[in-house]
C-alpha cells in the first residue's frame, strides 16, 4: 500500500488543487496527464507512483478519481477532511488498496 508522505491542499474560496506525495525526496520529473484529464501524476521509470495532483477539489464535498494506465487514485473530501485510495489496474483485474489512515486538515 502506498503511504502518503505529504498532502498539499490550501483552498481559497472553496476549492483548490490537491496534491498527494508518496515519495519523499528527489526530482519527480515530467508530469503525465490523467486519462480522464482532471489532474496529473508523476511516476518512476519503472512505473511506481510518486505523486498526483487533482486539478480542482471542492473543500466542502467532493469525490474524484484520477485514471492512469496502471493506477487509479480516488479522493473524497468532506468539510476539508481528505480520504484517498490507490488502486493498481492490471489486465482484466483491479486491485484496490484503500488508505488505512485518514488525512485530516491537510492545511
Amino acid at each position: 500500500m502506498k503511504q502518503i508522505t505529504s498532502v498539499f491542499y490550501r483552498p481559497i474560496d472553496g476549492s483548490a488543487p490537491l496534491s498527494i506525495y508518496y515519495y519523499e525526496s528527489g526530482n519527480l520529473g515530467d508530469a503525465i496527464e490523467a486519462n480522464n484529464e482532471i489532474g496529473v501524476g508523476w511516476f518512476s521509470p519503472n512505473g511506481e507512483l510518486l505523486a498526483v495532483q487533482f486539478d480542482d477539489v471542492n473543500e466542502k464535498e467532493d469525490h474524484q478519481i484520477l485514471e492512469f494506465d496502471r493506477h487509479q487514485i480516488e479522493v473524497w473530501v468532506s468539510n476539508g477532511k481528505i480520504k484517498h485510495s490507490v488502486s493498481t489496474v492490471g489486465k482484466n483485474k483491479k486491485v484496490t488498496r484503500p488508505s488505512k489512515k485518514k488525512t485530516e486538515d491537510a492545511a
